[in-house]
């Protein structure tokens, strides 16, 4: 079988189906990135934030179980995350609940899910599990871990609203597999995600013209994105809305995944 210009047994297909990016699989993630590495992405640099937050007496839930208001507009403030001007949010947002900034949410959930926080009598406290990764130098275990659990955990379609199937979380290892293979220039998405994953029919016969790509966009090249394994740029650089953002792997993507034959 081939994808993109890469040709697979159906056994190695299998495999990568079948990865939960745990070692175990084909994808090998490597844990022992140095802090230098990972000092400009967004989600490890960020996530230490809210768990220094959530470490010693936790912070207060809503009634509806989510972060605080207090909490969040200090993370607007603290936080430096990709795409996202903490000045816009407040400028459209005259309070600021988690709902209102993504990294909240989304952070909120995947330190949930890793175990690293849990909910207790009404607080979000840091696990003993969460404290042992907090220094900077587990910020590599931390990468690996928000990364495995962003794509074998969380739901990510969790932040978008586009009526389709979650289809390229089970075949996430294949993805950054193909990308890693031949995927060092700028290309569209709609060009990348044709040649990286496999043709499901939810992606070929999507109900709506361009919804496959816009949840690939949102469910895979953001992610990745965030965790500083590919950079997105416009086409040209002029206000031409029309034309589409461009996507290449970074340096750190070779460095972070690994594939055994």
């Amino acid at each position: 079988m081939t994808i993109g210009t890469v040709r697979l047994s159906e056994g190695q297909l299998y495999a990568f189906v079948a990865d939960r990016l745990d070692g175990a699989g084909p994808c090998r993630l490597n844990e022992d990135l140095p802090a230098a590495d990972i000092a400009a992405t967004s989600v490890v640099p960020n996530a230490r934030i809210l768990m220094a937050e959530l470490d010693g007496g936790g912070a207060k839930l809503t009634v509806k179980g989510n972060l605080n208001r207090k909490l969040v507009e200090s993370l607007v403030d603290r936080f430096r995350w990709l795409g996202m001007d903490g000045g816009r949010i407040r400028e459209v947002c005259k309070v600021i609940n988690e709902c209102d900034y993504i990294p909240a949410m989304y952070l909120h959930a995947v330190l949930t899910l890793a175990g690293l926080a849990r909910k207790e009598k009404g607080l979000l406290r840091l696990t003993r599990k969460g404290r042992s990764l907090l220094p900077e130098e587990a910020g590599g275990r931390l990468q690996a871990m928000l990364l495995r659990t962003t794509f074998t955990r969380y739901n990510p379609a969790y932040l978008d609203g586009y009526v389709m199937p979650e289809v390229f979380g089970p075949q996430i290892s294949l993805i950054l597999y193909l990308i890693g293979q031949f995927w060092t220039d700028w290309r569209p998405a709609e060009e990348l995600m044709a040649a990286v994953t496999f043709p499901t029919d939810e992606i070929t016969a999507s109900p709506y013209p361009g919804m496959a790509v816009s949840a690939f966009r949102g469910r895979v090249l953001r992610y990745l994105c965030w965790f500083g394994l590919m950079e997105e740029a416009a086409a040209a650089a002029n206000d031409d809305w029309s034309q589409p953002r461009l996507y290449r792997k970074t340096s750190l993507y070779d460095r972070m995944l690994r594939f055994a034959p």
